[in-house]
């Protein structure tokens, strides 16, 4: 019974080392693909980001496959295991990450929102898989609440700026254009909107420009309240750091009640436009900036490649910033896997961390990641004329 006892226990002991293998052995010859993991919101108000990302992904893992990817003298080819529903919930999101584990995922390229992609961190820094969020912007994703937590999360990157970059970005925007008096009206429901606030409204300060702050909650859709003290109080611009489906709705109200300054913003403002309804008088937009990660118009060839192969592979859809940042985060991905000349975990994470990253949509020049997993790359000011969207100078 001792005996049997003992080799039982060794028995668990191997399948146990075995189950917490960190990565495929990629010297093997039987292995021909390095697997991708994603979650993201496919359903619910948030679905529209999820999908965008989804088919990013998608995309780049189309155009890589063609080429491969090289290690040593053998090409592999990636695989997306699956892009999981998460609904933007973390605890679906965590859950989502355990079985991308389990199912021999390499790389995890999600989440979307930041608060699901907070959610699943925490299964990922057990388990020391690779994360790369495309577009999770709250700045704690990879530091951690206190900002002290690189170490616990030095397996976590993003491919797009961090929340308080762009709301720094945009108010020193703002002083640059004369601003004096500027009124933050913000989400107070949603860490995204806080956390532009909070840093616009710092940096503003900081330069002393005058600024007053005003919050309504989730389910808010009359912003009317809101318009009297803008309008009398003579500021020079709004700052509106929200989705664009709440931005359209408090932008209409304030331009059509008289205002006449600046509107600023960030890039949850993209798609704003596709809001326009035909008929729709929307010339106050060209009163309108925000900050984005790439100008889909632009003339970078990069621009130009990614947006035609997007429009020719999913019927002429123009794609939005979610998309791009997607499809770049798959070719860093591919980048640093052939910088290691590997897709075993830890040596992904080295490569992340020490490798410089060329030629993406989001990024029109090499680039690294910060001691903090955030890339070093700058944003682009939008604005709109004769209802199009341009790259404001």
């Amino acid at each position: 019974m001792k005996k049997f006892f003992g080799f039982f226990v060794m028995f668990l002991l191997v399948f146990c080392c075995l189950g917490c293998n960190s990565s495929y052995d990629n010297t093997k010859d039987n292995v021909d693909t390095i697997k991708l993991g994603s979650s993201g919101p496919l359903s619910g108000e948030a679905s529209i980001y999820g999908i965008s990302v989804e088919k990013g992904i998608k995309l780049a893992i189309e155009e890589i496959n063609k080429e491969g990817i090289k290690i040593g003298d053998k090409k592999y080819t990636f695989e997306l295991v699956e892009f999981y529903n998460d609904e933007a919930d973390p605890d679906k999101a965590s859950s989502n990450l355990t079985k991308l584990f389990d199912a021999g995922t390499d790389v995890v390229v999600g989440a979307v929102t930041s608060g699901a992609t907070e959610g699943l961190i925490g299964q990922a820094i057990k388990v020391g898989i690779p994360v790369i969020t495309p577009t999770g912007t709250a700045d704690k994703l990879t530091v951690g609440e206190s900002g002290q937590e690189r170490d616990d999360r030095y397996n976590v990157f993003r491919a797009c700026f961090y929340d308080s970059y762009q709301g720094k970005y945009m108010a020193e925007y703002a002083v640059a254009n004369g601003v004096k008096k500027a009124y933050v009206l913000y989400n107070n429901s949603s860490d995204y909107s806080v956390g532009l606030k909070d840093s616009f409204e710092q940096t503003a300060k900081a330069k002393s420009l005058e600024v007053t702050t005003a919050a309504y909650g989730e389910k808010d859709k009359n912003f009317s309240a809101f318009v009297a003290p803008i309008v009398s109080g003579n500021y020079d611009c709004v700052y509106l750091p929200d989705y664009y489906e709440n931005v359209y709705n408090i932008l209409t109200t304030l331009y059509g009640a008289g205002y006449t300054g600046v509107c600023y913003g960030g890039d949850g403002w993209d798609g704003v436009i596709q809001q326009v309804k035909t008929g729709d008088d929307a010339s106050f937009l060209e009163k309108c900036f925000y900050t984005n990660h790439y100008f889909g118009a632009s003339e970078s060839p990069a621009v130009k490649k990614f947006v035609e192969a997007y429009k020719a592979k999913y019927d002429g859809e123009t794609p939005v910033s979610f998309a791009a940042l997607a499809y770049d985060a798959v070719y860093i991905v591919k980048q640093a896997i052939e910088q290691a000349q590997s897709f075993k975990f830890d040596d992904v994470i080295e490569a992340l961390t020490e490798g410089s990253f060329t030629g993406l949509v989001t990024s029109a020049k090499q680039f690294k990641f910060d001691e903090n997993g955030n890339p070093q790359k700058d944003a682009v000011i939008i604005t709109f004329k004769d209802g199009k969207e341009v790259e404001a100078k």
